[in-house]
């Protein structure tokens, strides 16, 4: 995961134009850098030998490279040099992604961590250098399922003991600014970042683990799609998923979000990593058909993490006040609480 492995740069070392074609795009959709196609072996050996940079590279090949020797491959092997083969992978994007993250481990000890400090202190150093950021993904159904209001109430809810980051990242139809605007009250340690007035590049991150950040991604594309596709949408939403300590899945209580929740499920091994995903119903009222989708969709979760939030037309409004206990709106706020302590 890029949030891991900080500061990887790639060698690709495949004879076949079309699989290096297809590896390259891959990883480039991923925002890693490759820095050189090796197309025989004496090339591959020549950059690896020339190569006296700090950053930790990883070789990518199959041994059918033109005059390929392991030998002389492992020799050049060391601590910032992974070498990962692909032979026996077929040609599919979540194959070769779960193949090739499985193969990078982050190394507990950093050569960085001053040697003559103390078991205390590098036990120290190791921690920090290890904590990973709290970063919060709220994504779900088209339709407006409330993915906004949602992010909005965890994010106030865990903003009562710790500096928030809230993104806007639903680029289609961003909503944040809005709901905040009408909200009775602004958390003071709640601070929004709009995407759609923020500059595009590569290098902006989400994670930060001085404080917690709760992404309001908008509805994802077909996931296929979003492995593939080169474009900086993509390509944020990629790097926003891959330093996602917890998903949120949101869809509305009607029938046709459930399908689209039942089509998610099929898909999210696309995602190429294990990830904590918790699925919520979001406004389920009491009718015999409400009743009848409640129980569809905690069948379709059984096993999973899930919430039925209930009907509350004071929940896009009364948004930064989460310990509040109102007549009619306690339930929805004491399970947006259940949610929060579940993701924090």
């Amino acid at each position: 995961m890029r949030s891991e492995i900080p500061q990887l740069e790639v060698i690709t070392a495949i004879s076949d134009a079309d699989c290096e074609d297809f590896v390259s795009q891959l990883l480039f959709s991923q925002s890693w850098s490759i820095i050189y196609r090796a197309i025989d072996m004496s090339g591959l050996l020549d950059f690896l030998e020339a190569r006296t940079g700090a950053l930790r590279t990883v070789v990518i090949f199959k041994s059918d490279l033109p005059d390929f020797d392991a030998d002389l491959l492992q020799g050049l092997a060391n601590s910032k040099v992974t070498h990962i083969c692909i032979d026996n992978i077929e040609t599919n994007s979540h194959k070769l992604m779960t193949h090739i993250r499985g193969q990078l481990r982050l190394p507990l000890i950093f050569e960085d961590v001053n040697q003559k400090s103390g078991p205390a202190e590098v036990a120290s150093n190791i921690a920090l250098k290890v904590r990973k950021p709290c970063v919060i993904t709220i994504t779900g159904t088209v339709g407006a399922p409330g993915r906004s209001s949602v992010a909005l109430n965890i994010a106030n809810f865990l903003a009562v003991e710790s500096t928030v980051n809230i993104y806007d990242a639903d680029i289609r139809a961003p909503a944040l600014e809005y709901f905040i605007g009408r909200a009775d009250k602004n958390s003071e340690k709640l601070s929004l970042v709009n995407l759609v007035s923020h500059e595009k590049t590569m290098e902006l991150k989400i994670g930060d683990s001085s404080r917690i950040s709760v992404v309001d991604l908008g509805p994802l594309p077909p996931l296929e799609e979003v492995v593939n596709d080169r474009r900086w949408q993509a390509g944020f939403i990629n790097r926003t998923l891959e330093e996602t300590t917890t998903l949120i899945y949101l869809c509305k209580s009607n029938g046709l979000s459930l399908i689209r929740l039942e089509q998610f499920m099929s898909q999210f091994p696309t995602l190429l990593r294990n990830l904590p995903i918790i699925y919520i119903l979001n406004q389920s009222g009491s009718t015999r058909e409400d009743r009848a989708l409640a129980n569809r969709f905690k069948k379709m979760c059984d096993g999973e993490t899930s919430f039925i939030l209930p009907i509350n037309a004071r929940i896009n409004t009364n948004l930064v006040e989460p310990a509040k206990r109102e007549t009619g709106f306690g339930k929805a706020i004491s399970e947006i609480g259940r949610i929060a302590q579940e993701v924090n």
